[in-house]
């Protein structure tokens, strides 16, 4: 008889491209993935719901449930009863958004044991019995539900630099001779320092003021090479002591709050420049991750701990697109993220019973909204920066590759193993703004139009948007994926309602302003087909002035969406994607696309009892096959919304089920045919 798991581990890796893992293996690099994917079974054709992009694609994977069943149809959510217009979205990071049954909620009411770490849209947990850490956001101690654009707040703020120069979210100081200062390292020549203001940068709890000390001093009398931070100026009371390039130990601070409430903190700090004259100089402080506050029960979160790794606000990612530091410092904060990650799991797989264990990580996507377009060679600005950007990702990779590992050991054996990502992801494109073809057509007017405007000065406008957006991003915005400033960017246009018939709303959606179900719509319902037809026509009619093709791939009625799992009151009147050489990393690309070096077809493994060894699965299959797969695998009871398929093609047995059943069958017969004759079962 077929072996059956006795625990399965869900590993989530966001944006994950199964190939590119394949190639570094074929380098002779990332042994965990290598073990897993010979030892069992890999999707070649994975496809992820449409859009390619977050929040809906780790429902699914986790409900077994299109995005139509379980309401999560985008990164953004809109606000119920407001007009349709993309200003009126909330992203939509909450387990109350989503209307299917998650698969750990279902085996908690079965007396199943459940640990969810780190999980987009988990929190709050459900859960009467499991484990839950994180999931209010990408990173545990993020939390983005309700925010508009691409906002987030944490408990104690992001990350900061003390800085004398100008860097985003930095603090200015100049250093002065230092006065009053206690303990002085023994020969130290003309001490400088500054005090600063502590900034708690984006939190959501209401600090009370807090300044420190920075002592800049020289060892050896050859020029400025240390730096101190200390909360006064007493050197016994520093917290560390640091020369050019190196990073402090993790440090443990109480915070006050405005109320009066202390809240325990850790972090980490690198001098990032220090000149022999102590003009040029710059701190980068981590953000101050709390120690509690994001796990249910809470007391969980005060059980685990680590000693290097630390809470990250995008792993990295937004300090090194503004420009406060290069690629190393990005990828050292990617693998103190991992560390941190890693211990957590590691301590919840062994400290603690499960039957299934789900978990997410976030660095692939961040990397390739940094670099992939460096990556290519159709998009790349040189040979160093294609080099430094392969360098980059197969180190995240390889970090990822050690935290899978330790995970792998905690599991045990007997453990089922699922690998997956929620989307890959391609190099950046041209622009597409989904406003222009519905002012060409008429169909929708910007606020302060006229009837003359030509669309070219709209055009023009997008570029000047995007490049502004690039600004604010900081001086290396350039880096930034492009799905990042089309999210950002569309905010800036404003359709006039009162004259508009239709407008984009989120990443692959048109609204038509529909009388009796939007506020000031105009459109009558009896021309709701016709409408829709005139948009679709649009869409597919356009051309894009700067490369000469369509940019549109698809566009589809509500009614016909359905086919890619889409419909219900959060989805457009009309959906649509673009070609995977326009937009962004992912997101309006289809899951099937493929350019330059990216495709957008998902991570899908499995490794473990029951499953087939060294199998590469050629049948198309989705991420919402994942949940009936292990059900019917586990024998667990499915989630009420699950519409996924099992892979049968997957396992070793795939009659295991109808094999048991009858072999119970011709026991109880026999049964009760001893039974019926007096006789005793043996």
């Amino acid at each position: 008889m077929t072996n059956r798991p006795k625990k399965v581990a869900v590993i989530g890796f966001d944006c994950a491209e199964p190939h590119l893992i394949q190639k570094h293996i074929a380098e002779g690099h990332l042994p965990t993935f290598k073990k897993l994917f010979n030892g069992g079974v890999l999707a070649e054709n994975c496809l992820s719901p449409f859009p390619t992009i977050t929040p809906p694609n780790w429902a699914s994977i986790a409900t077994g449930a299109w995005p139509g069943t379980h309401n999560v149809t985008d990164f953004h959510l809109h606000k119920e009863g407001t007009s349709q217009v993309n200003a009126n979205t909330f992203e939509g990071f909450s387990s109350e958004n989503c209307k299917a049954e998650f698969i750990w909620d279902r085996l908690d009411a079965s007396g199943k044991k459940c640990i969810v770490c780190n999980y987009p849209g988990s929190w709050p947990s459900k859960m009467k019995n499991g484990i839950m850490v994180g999931g209010a956001g990408l990173t545990v101690n993020e939390y983005r539900n309700g925010h508009t654009g691409l906002e987030s707040h944490l408990a104690l703020g992001n990350d900061q630099v003390v800085t004398t120069g100008f860097y985003p979210n930095g603090t200015r100081v100049t250093l002065e001779d230092a006065e009053g200062w206690e303990n002085l390292p023994a020969g130290s020549e003309d001490p400088l320092a500054a005090k600063f203001n502590v900034r708690f940068i984006d939190s959501f709890e209401q600090m009370a003021p807090l300044s420190w000390y920075v002592l800049v001093t020289q060892s050896a009398g050859k020029g400025y090479d240390r730096v101190t931070l200390s909360p006064t100026q007493d050197v016994k009371d520093a917290l560390f002591t640091l020369s050019k390039g190196g990073w402090s130990k993790k440090i443990y601070v109480k915070f006050k709050t405005q109320d009066g409430r202390d809240i325990e903190g850790s972090f980490k700090a690198k001098l990032l420049q220090l000149s022999d004259d102590a003009e040029d100089f710059l701190l980068f402080i981590s953000l101050f991750g709390p120690t509690g506050g994001w796990s249910n029960p809470p007391e969980i979160a005060r059980q685990l701990t680590s000693k290097e790794g630390i809470l990250t606000f995008t792993s990295g990612l937004l300090g090194y697109t503004m420009g406060v530091y290069e690629m190393d410092t990005y990828a050292e904060i990617a693998e103190l993220h991992d560390l941190w990650l890693g211990d957590v799991a590691t301590q919840l797989m062994t400290k603690h019973p499960w039957d299934l264990f789900c978990m997410h990580s976030h660095p692939i996507d961040w990397i390739y909204h940094s670099v992939l377009t460096e990556m290519d060679e159709n998009t790349c600005t040189s040979k160093e920066k294609y080099k430094e950007a392969w360098d980059l990702h197969l180190r995240v990779h390889q970090s990822q590759d050690r935290m899978l590992a330790r995970i792998v050991e905690a599991a045990g054996e007997d453990t089922l193993f699922v690998l997956v990502s929620d989307h890959g992801a391609v190099a950046d494109g041209s622009n597409f703004n989904p406003y222009i073809p519905l002012i060409k057509a008429g169909l929708c007017v910007m606020e302060g139009q006229s009837e003359d405007t030509d669309t070219k000065a709209l055009e023009a406008q997008t570029e000047i948007v995007h490049n502004l957006v690039k600004e604010i991003l900081g001086n290396k915005g350039d880096r930034v994926g492009s799905e990042i400033i089309e999210l950002g960017a569309l905010t800036y246009f404003s359709p006039d309602i009162k004259r508009s018939k239709a407008f984009p709303q989120r990443t692959i959606y048109i609204y038509i302003n529909l009388k009796g179900r939007d506020p000031g719509g105009i459109v009558d319902p009896a021309d709701y087909e016709k409408v829709q037809r005139q948009i679709i026509d649009a869409l597919y009619s356009y051309i894009d002035p700067a490369t000469g093709v369509r940019p549109v791939s698809l566009a589809l009625s509500k009614k016909d969406a359905r086919i890619l799992g889409l419909h219900g009151d959060h989805v457009g009147d009309v959906v649509y994607a673009i070609y995977p050489e326009f937009g962004g990393q992912h997101g309006p690309q289809l899951p099937t696309a493929e350019w330059g070096v990216g495709k957008l077809k998902a991570l899908q493994a499995f490794c473990g009892p029951g499953i087939k060894k060294g199998y590469k699965l050629e049948r198309t299959s989705g991420l919402p096959d994942i949940v009936p797969t292990i059900c019917y695998l586990m024998s667990w009871p499915v989630p009420a919304q699950t519409e996924g398929n099992i892979l049968f093609q997957a396992l070793e047995n795939p009659n295991l089920a109808s094999e048991e059943l009858n072999t119970m069958r011709e026991a109880l017969v026999k049964m009760e045919a001893v039974l019926g004759k007096g006789g005793k079962a043996t």
